[in-house]
């Protein structure tokens, strides 16, 4: 068992209080669908990192839009914990004056060494395909 009440089962995602009234996580905004399909082609870099049970994962995916203007993080279904980290690292970022393209490069070029690795760039369609692509791993 995990350290937030998770275990890994082969054919499950998760099973245990995933998402309780209680959780932790019950504010962090998921995007709904017809947002990941207005946003057409995308480039993405995988991330990968401990995951909240422990294992070594996929952490999700920093994605940049075709037109540099929009960006952020998918987050994992089992890095819930490490991927809303992601995600408030990013809209500091943002806050701080960064743009959405400067962020991505940033995440380009870093030489991540140990805690995670960041997978060549990848293209896609569609946002909605990154996401769907990133909860099945």
């Amino acid at each position: 068992m995990g350290p937030f009440g998770f275990r890994r089962m082969r054919g499950r995602r998760l099973t245990g209080d995933a998402v309780r009234a209680d959780s932790p996580f019950e504010l962090l905004e998921r995007l709904r669908s017809p947002e990941l399909e207005a946003e057409g082609r995308v480039r993405y870099l995988l991330v990968n990192g401990r995951q909240d049970d422990g294992l070594w994962g996929p952490v999700g995916a920093v994605w940049l839009s075709e037109d540099g203007e929009r960006g952020g993080f998918l987050v994992h279904p089992w890095a819930l914990w490490e991927g809303s980290e992601f995600v408030r690292g990013y809209r500091s970022a943002l806050e701080r004056g960064w743009s959405p393209g400067l962020i991505y490069g940033y995440w380009l070029r870093e030489v991540w060494r140990g805690t995670y690795t960041v997978e060549t760039e990848r293209h896609a369609e569609t946002l909605l395909l990154v996401d769907e692509l990133v909860a099945s791993l």
